[in-house]
């Protein structure tokens, strides 16, 4: 099997990926043909992320390869900077990773000398893959449900000690989204002082649903919300080369 020019090669792995001709499709329906060595072939598409994440590199190598993803490195870099800028000192930033995926988005915020002291997500195949890529990234990495905690699980995250959130994942209401209410249950675990690092997708014209009034109203007298930094990048690119967006956002959450 010989690749062409379009071809992903995962050395010695035994197959090769592809991207084949497929115009624009909507944004996680990205098709993925997996070429194998003895002749097989599997499509999927790039958001059935327990059967990418099975593949070693796969990831890595369609979204941040060639589709250009920057995320992990933008939202580790902007909460780095918010660090600096209000002087703590990164040693001591301890970070909850949301939708973590298989390790990226933490991978970036050692980079940084943050400390991911746990990574969630609720796609099982991801903790699995995680672990598998990125052994040393993580304090600890757990499937959860942020929207179904257990009560241990509530008590686990808060003993965590967690002064600063980091998402690489959009959020809002829409499929395939961190929904804001996710966001809130974590951020009522949190250190009475903490950062907030998210994406919100501006594709659709949908205004950010993580307002600092929405923040006051659900957590309560005490609560002060600032927005530190608002930053639009280009996030990755289409199949088809076209810029695709999003918001980085950072929060500073302060209680009484």
């Amino acid at each position: 099997m010989t690749p062409g020019p379009a071809d992903l090669v995962m050395s010695k792995r035994g197959f090769i990926a592809q991207l084949p001709e497929q115009g624009e499709p909507e944004i996680g329906q990205e098709l993925i043909r997996i070429r194998y060595d003895d002749g097989r072939c599997e499509e999927l598409r790039l958001h059935d992320y327990a059967r990418v994440y099975s593949f070693p590199g796969l990831y890595e190598q369609i979204v941040r390869d060639r589709l250009e993803c920057c995320s992990p490195e933008q939202i580790a870099s902007m909460l780095a900077q918010a660090v600096d800028e209000i002087g703590w000192d990164r040693a001591q930033v301890r970070v909850i990773d949301l939708a973590a995926g298989n390790g990226m988005s933490g991978e970036a915020l050692v980079k940084r000398g943050l400390k991911p002291v746990l990574g969630t997500d609720i796609v099982a195949a991801a903790r699995d893959a995680a672990l598998r890529d990125r052994p040393n990234v993580y304090g600890a990495y757990e499937t959860l449900d942020l929207l179904a905690l257990t009560p241990e699980q509530t008590t686990a995250i808060a003993a965590c000690d967690v002064n600063a959130v980091s998402c690489v994942a959009p959020v809002g209401n829409a499929a395939d989204q961190l929904p804001p209410s996710a966001l809130i249950a974590v951020i009522r675990l949190l250190a009475p002082d903490a950062l907030i690092a998210y994406m919100h997708d501006p594709t659709f014209g949908v205004p950010d649903p993580i307002t600092p009034d929405l923040l006051g109203e659900q957590l309560g007298d005490g609560v002060r919300t600032r927005q530190l930094e608002r930053r639009r990048y280009v996030h990755r690119r289409t199949v088809g080369g076209q810029p695709y967006e999003m918001d980085g956002v950072i929060l500073r959450v302060t209680r009484a």
